[in-house]
């Protein structure tokens, strides 16, 4: 990679810290590429050479939140640990990234909710969903082949598995004194891990 590649992808990922905090402050609505452009101290201009509109910044910082994940959830596949050693750090994963990101969890939403009127940004996040969905049926299922797990729908456990992250992150803004997002997470995947190994 050049220098000035180098530069560019820093001054892209400048732009999309600051775009994080303006879109926080504002609402995804009410912000206007002259606010980006203020809060990353570029000119309007200048933002247009890295980014031609307010919907491109909204796609990138989607691309953000979710290739973490997939590049993590990847390399889990080719883990020598056991598929439930597996599946407990992909939920402990989890629950460590809802913790880092709580302040920018009402922003995350927001990105589902555009997802409802923006067929693009549905089709991203569309995207990335079957990505790890797919993902976590492949680790399932190195499960079931290693006879770590009865025989079953491998794509019924991947969405089981989803959603105790999902699951405990709408629990959490519903009643945040209550529900502690590790415990939960962790007694949830004990219980689908039982489940997994279970006969019946």
């Amino acid at each position: 990679m050049s220098p000035k590649q180098d530069v560019s992808d820093e001054r892209k990922s400048q732009i999309l810290d600051a775009a994080m905090e303006t879109f926080a402050k504002k609402g995804f609505h009410k912000t206007r590429m002259s606010d980006i452009a203020e809060s990353s101290g570029l000119s309007k201009g200048s933002l247009y050479w890295y980014f031609d509109s307010k919907d491109a910044i909204i796609l990138k910082l989607i691309d953000r939140v979710f290739e973490f994940e997939l590049k993590d959830l990847t390399a889990l596949l080719t883990d020598d640990r056991s598929a439930e050693e597996r599946l407990y750090i992909y939920t402990e994963r989890g629950g460590q990234d809802i913790i880092k990101m709580l302040k920018w969890m009402p922003l995350i939403y927001d990105f589902l909710a555009l997802s409802f009127r923006q067929e693009t940004i549905k089709k991203t996040i569309q995207r990335y969903y079957k990505k790890n969905l797919d993902l976590l049926v492949t680790l399932i299922q190195q499960g079931i082949d290693a006879g770590e797990f009865n025989p079953r729908n491998a794509l019924e456990a991947a969405y089981a598995v989803g959603s105790i992250v999902e699951g405990t992150v709408m629990l959490w803004l519903y009643d945040p004194e209550q529900i502690d997002i590790q415990d939960h997470i962790k007694s949830s995947t004990n219980l689908l891990l039982k489940g997994l190994k279970s006969s019946n």
